[in-house]
């Protein structure tokens, strides 16, 4: 294995050095650091121009209008990924030419168990990182640690709890902890069950947050025990870097968790370029670094994020956003 690693950059710059390439990529901050490209240049020769996008509607704008033919490859979350290999916007992957996808973690080798990145028996898109939505918990106020959503509704926390400003989120860990068993996609009396669930959980709330940074004020001016955190170990490492004692668990119901994968377009000009791109990142050491400067989980290397028994709940789109936003408006509109 180790004759391997230390071959592998000698041959790619052999391989590459007939015939070098550009390679346009589109990622999120933080998936495509300067010393990284820097490296996959100097290894490979191929140049790496990086975009960097804000949104999911800029990266589906970007690709659509172009019909894939902008960029090479993309950096796309499992939910996301659908619309694009419905469009047609998307070219598989060989994974003949991702070996480090053999070296990933054991809960992502396996990629016809992870709902959303194969169509028809070939793969769309490599998960690259990740971050569950879990329980935040004051190690002074809480113990033992909470292994369970349930702990949100007791009455011992009224006040004490901050929840996420989020219909969507909120109806779908709300039908994970009522143990319905497709939470994205649900009925109008699931959906009745779950608001009232709502209702009863608002009564415990201090206060509903939208960023990791006004949660952590929140709890530094207040009282607060526990914290549904959407933003994950993106949220923990911020409140730990601002001093707070504090725990994280995914509970035992299931944690809604998001995937980002990299997707090549339909437009890929040169689809070994491309994968290779992929398969450099596919590193523990890069993972590594990613997880310790972003604090989200990575394929590779394990992190706080999730532990291997962890339960996670891959974010889908859901049945009807807009009913699930106005449902949610009336439970805040309840005294």
């Amino acid at each position: 294995m180790i004759a391997m690693g230390v071959a592998a950059p000698a041959l790619l710059r052999t391989s590459w050095a007939r015939a070098a390439s550009e390679l346009r990529v589109m990622a999120w901050q933080g998936y495509a650091d300067d010393d990284w490209v820097k490296e996959f240049q100097e290894q490979t020769g191929i140049t790496a121009q990086v975009v960097f996008i804000g949104t999911d509607d800029e990266i589906w704008a970007k690709i659509k209008g172009s019909e894939g033919k902008d960029f090479d490859v993309f950096a796309v979350n499992t939910a996301q990924l659908q619309r694009y290999i419905d469009g047609g916007l998307t070219t598989p992957h060989d994974l003949a030419k991702l070996p480090n996808q053999k070296n990933v973690l054991p809960r992502f080798q396996d990629l016809a168990q992870i709902k959303g990145i194969m169509r028809d028996g070939k793969v769309h898109a490599i998960p690259f990182c990740f971050d569950s939505i879990g329980l935040i918990y004051d190690k002074a106020k809480v113990s033992p640690a909470p292994d369970s959503f349930t702990i949100l509704w007791d009455p011992k926390y009224k006040g004490k709890v901050l929840a996420y400003d989020n219909g969507e989120h909120n109806f779908s860990f709300t039908a994970l902890t009522l143990g319905f068993p497709d939470p994205f996609n649900l009925s109008a009396e699931q959906m009745g069950q779950i608001k009232a669930k709502l209702s009863e959980l608002k009564q415990n709330v201090l206060s509903f947050y939208t960023t990791p940074d006004e949660a952590l004020q929140l709890y530094k001016s207040n009282d607060v025990a526990l914290i549904w955190a959407n933003y994950g170990q993106q949220q923990v490492k911020a409140m730990k870097d601002a001093g707070a004692d504090i725990g994280y668990v995914n509970p035992k119901e299931g944690a809604l968790a998001w995937l980002d994968t990299w997707a090549m377009t339909s437009g890929v000009q040169d689809k070994d370029a491309a994968e290779a791109w992929v398969n450099f990142l596919l590193q523990k050491k890069i993972g590594e670094q990613l997880s310790e400067r972003t604090g989200f989980g990575n394929t590779v290397a394990e992190t706080g994020s999730a532990n291997p028994n962890d339960k996670l709940v891959w974010l889908e789109f859901v049945e009807d956003p807009t009913k699930r936003s106005d449902l949610w408006n009336e439970v805040k509109a309840q005294p």
